[in-house]
C-alpha cells in the first residue's frame, strides 16, 4: 500500500498518476542524491503540449535532460522509474553515466535492462539496475494497461497488452475490470491524489488475484 513506500518511490507515483491525468503514458521518473533526497522529478509527457518532440518526451530521458552533471556526480545519484526504461531511456541513462537504477516494473513489450547482460559495452559498465517488483510493478502495469484501453486499443488484439498478460494476468485483468468502471477516470475527474489512486488499485488486484 502507499504508507509502505519510500519517499522516492511515492514521488515517481505521483508523477506517473500526473501523467495518466494528462493522457500520456502513465510512468513517472525521479533522481535522488545519495542520500535519498529527491532532487528531480518528472513524468512521461508524450500527450502534452508544448513538447517540440513528443514521441521522445519520456520521463526518465525528461529526468535526465535537466540533470547538472557540474553541480551533482551522476555516479552518485539514483533515478527510480516506474517502467523498465525503452531502448531511448536505456542508452540515456547508461550514456549519462548512471549508474544506478530502480524501476518498479518489468516492461516485457519493449524493456531493455537486459542489454546489461547482452551489450558487451553496457556489461563492462557493472550496473546497479534493479528491479523492484512485487506490489509496485501491478500498480503500475494497471495503471498501464488502463491507458492503453482508454486509447481504444482493444484488450484481445493489443500486443501491449498480451505481452503484460504473459507476465502479470491480474495486472491486465484488474486494468479491465477498472476499465469498465471508467474507475480511474473517475478518480482523474475528481482530483485523487496518487496516494488514493495507487491503494485503490492494490485493493481491486488484490480481489482480482482471489478469482
Amino acid at each position: 500500500m502507499w504508507s509502505d513506500l519510500s519517499a522516492a518511490w511515492q514521488c515517481a507515483f505521483e508523477e506517473a498518476w500526473a501523467a495518466f491525468r494528462q493522457g500520456s503514458i502513465p510512468i513517472g521518473a525521479v533522481i535522488c542524491d545519495a542520500e535519498g533526497n529527491v532532487l528531480i522529478r518528472e513524468r512521461n509527457r508524450t500527450a502534452e503540449p508544448g513538447q517540440r518532440n513528443r514521441r521522445i518526451a519520456h520521463a526518465e530521458a525528461n529526468a535526465l535532460r535537466r540533470l547538472d552533471t557540474a553541480a551533482c556526480d551522476p555516479d552518485s545519484v539514483v533515478l527510480y522509474t516506474t517502467m523498465e526504461p525503452c531502448p531511448m531511456c536505456m542508452g540515456t541513462a547508461v550514456m549519462a553515466n548512471i549508474r544506478h537504477l530502480r524501476y518498479a516494473a518489468r516492461d516485457p513489450y519493449c524493456g531493455c535492462v537486459r542489454w546489461m547482460h547482452d551489450d558487451p559495452y553496457i556489461r563492462r559498465k557493472h550496473l546497479d539496475y534493479t528491479l523492484t517488483g512485487n506490489e509496485p510493478e501491478t500498480v503500475q502495469l494497471v495503471m498501464q494497461s488502463y491507458h492503453e484501453l482508454r486509447t481504444g486499443n482493444d484488450s484481445d488484439s493489443n500486443p501491449v497488452l498480451a505481452a503484460f498478460r504473459t507476465m502479470n494476468r491480474t495486472a491486465v485483468c484488474t486494468a479491465e475490470r477498472l476499465f469498465r468502471e471508467k474507475r480511474l477516470d473517475s478518480l482523474a475527474d475528481s482530483d485523487a491524489d496518487a496516494a488514493l489512486v495507487y491503494d485503490a488499485v492494490c485493493i481491486c488486484a488484490a480481489e482480482i488475484g482471489k478469482l
